[in-house]
């Protein structure tokens, strides 16, 4: 018989919610989600919060009651130090980006399994809370019920995963992504591990990933290749007509969700939870026109952007795979968290283009390289 998952005790203050874990230990804390949920965190009552990652150059710095570290999780003794000291880990690590998905497979791999099994079974060994961030990606290319019938939207107990054939070396992330939650189920079922997992669709906001040649390499994901394109005054490359449709959450509204499931640990443990916002699926190329009039409103001296239609091959290389849609359910977090989304695209977009440009403007456009090469040479 499988064992119960423990449950950590929690008093619940009188007419209040639960106050939670105090001890957190946030893995990955120096990303886009990170960066936003650690000093969430650290505003709690009697909050002690370890901040964990390879650089953390987007976290807010001088946050009261967190414990900066920067360091490899790979770090001998690290982890099993910190996991011994808190109550409950929050796992972030990962390279989730499309683009390295077949092109450094193998990084993929280890960042989003391998490196990760050592969190896992301490938190196993030592009865913390693991709160696992996995991914959408899980579900593939499709929403399919248990029998192969199409399904409108991905449901965590419902629909199946479905990914591509091994040489399409997109799923990469994503099979890693599902065997590292097949563990942790495992964990939790026969082994005792308290558990919750996290699939997020597709959030957004303010300081996501790099721009190109700025603070980082490659190709960023959708947002911030837009934004580089609109502020470099180079077309807005979409991928096969930007056909796919998403389902973009606002940040603020997702790290409130995974506040409201470290408050309700009776609730949340042993779950898996969609979070994202169904109301607002959009096709690619739907984003790319929406950010684009963002971005023309605070800039409107620009000239008008262009879309740009090209394959994925030529812009990711071979191996690439795609999901058509990814819509959430997200009835099971409404219901147990009591936690819905409720900002419009519309209403996020000119926050995040006032960011970038905050951040990055003195990005000289395209029209103001020419004029500057021009200059040089006398014309």
């Amino acid at each position: 018989m499988p064992r119960p998952v423990p449950r950590l005790r929690t008093v619940p203050a009188t007419g209040a919610l639960p106050a939670g874990p105090r001890r957190i230990l946030v893995l990955g804390a120096g990303g886009f989600v990170g960066s936003h949920l650690v000093p969430r965190l650290a505003r709690r009552p009697g909050a002690e919060i370890v901040a964990v990652d390879r650089t953390l150059d987007k976290l807010e710095p001088g946050l009261p009651a967190v414990r900066r570290i920067e360091a490899d999780i790979a770090k001998p003794g690290l982890l099993d130090e910190l996991i011994r000291r808190a109550e409950v880990v929050v796992s972030l690590t990962a390279l989730c980006n499309p683009a390295l998905y077949n092109t450094r497979p193998l990084d993929v791999i280890d960042a989003s399994f391998s490196d990760l099994l050592p969190v896992v079974k301490l938190c196993a060994a030592r009865s913390r809370w693991l709160v696992h961030f996995s991914t959408c990606e899980v579900y593939g290319r499709t929403a399919l019920d248990p029998r192969g019938r199409a399904m409108r939207k991905m449901v965590e107990d419902e629909t199946a995963l479905f990914l591509g054939p091994v040489q399409r070396e997109r799923w990469t992330y994503a099979a890693a992504k599902q065997l590292l939650e097949r563990v942790i189920w495992a964990h939790g079922q026969h082994g005792g591990l308290p558990f919750t997992i996290v699939r997020p669709f597709n959030v957004i906001g303010p300081r996501m990933d790099f721009i190109p040649g700025v603070d980082g390499d490659g190709i960023p994901r959708v947002l911030a290749c837009f934004m580089h394109a609109l502020m470099t005054g180079a077309p807005l490359q979409l991928v096969d007509g930007g056909r796919q449709r998403r389902s973009f959450l606002d940040v603020g509204e997702f790290v409130t969700a995974i506040e409201r499931l470290l408050e309700r640990p009776q609730a949340s443990q042993g779950q898996i939870f969609n979070l994202g916002s169904p109301r607002n699926d959009f096709t690619i190329r739907a984003l790319a026109r929406a950010l684009a009039a963002a971005y023309r409103k605070l800039r409107p001296q620009e000239p008008a952007p262009r879309l740009e239609s090209v394959s994925a091959e030529a812009f990711y290389g071979p191996g690439y795979d795609d999901t058509a849609a990814r819509i959430p359910s997200v009835a099971k977090a409404a219901r147990l968290l009591g936690w819905r989304p409720r900002r419009t695209l519309a209403e996020m977009l000119p926050e995040i283009v006032g960011d970038y440009l905050a951040r990055y403007a003195p990005i000289p456009t395209a029209r103001a390289r020419v004029a500057e090469a021009a200059g040089r040479s006398g014309r």
